[in-house]
């Protein structure tokens, strides 16, 4: 009984977690929202975005390069091939759609208790970092790139949890139909069993009454051959 109630139980949690996975991506992109922050690189605090996400940091960052390259023509450096930092960077490049001028340009992706903290930001030189006040444009379109990815990468991640967590769903429900029948057939095997015992029971009692029967009998034939077997001595 407690391994069906268990079954039944995981059966529900995978069966929410389909659910919960299935609101609209829309929706689920839109609740995760880049925010302003600040980041400790070369001995100084610095301006930076950071969003928090569901997926792990190494597709991640995959993703991202990915992107980068796809929408504005560079290569990060820091994850691929034996290599998967939590600091990606490319430093010395001219990225046309974010600015004319030469930058040094970051993103630190890092495991949380959510899934991961991905935090992005950028400097012209060695102090000048792409500010929300001293540099309101390039800080702007830095911010869209976050959110234009996140619009994009999002859906199709969110996407893949769904069909995989339906694959497990299917996979698990087959599993517990499987047990069912084994539980059911167990207990018909038990029911029979009760009923056979239940038959040997009676039988048992009845050959029990029989044999009382039979010993009283057995002792009445004693007494009376004792009996004759005396008269034939006295003789």
């Amino acid at each position: 009984m407690k391994s069906n109630n268990y079954i039944k139980t995981i059966l529900q949690l995978c069966l929410t977690a389909l659910l919960t996975l299935s609101f609209t991506t829309e929706t689920i992109a839109q609740k995760v929202v880049p925010k302003d922050g600040k980041i400790e690189h070369k001995g100084g605090e610095r301006p930076s975005i950071y969003v928090n996400l569901d997926p792990e940091p190494k597709p991640l960052k995959k993703a991202w390069k990915s992107y980068l390259k796809d929408n504005y023509d560079f290569k990060i450096k820091g994850i691929g091939f034996l290599s998967n930092k939590d600091l990606l960077y490319r430093e010395d490049v001219i990225i046309q759609k974010l600015s004319t001028k030469r930058m040094d340009f970051y993103t630190k992706i890092v495991e949380d208790e959510v899934g991961s903290e991905m935090t992005v930001f950028a400097s012209f030189g060695y102090d000048i970092y792409i500010d929300k006040n001293e540099t309101p444009e390039e800080y702007a379109i830095m911010t869209k790139m976050l959110n234009d990815f996140l619009a994009s990468y999002l859906p199709d991640y969110y996407e893949s949890e769904v069909k995989e967590t339906k694959k497990r769903v299917k996979k698990l429900s087959k599993e517990v139909k499987g047990l069912n029948k084994d539980i059911n057939k167990n207990n018909e095997d038990i029911e029979e069993m009760t009923e056979e015992i239940e038959k040997l029971s009676k039988e048992v009692s009845e050959k029990e009454a029989a044999l009382e029967i039979a010993n009283t009998k057995l002792g009445e034939r004693q007494e009376k051959l004792k009996r004759i077997n005396s008269k034939l001595n006295s003789q």
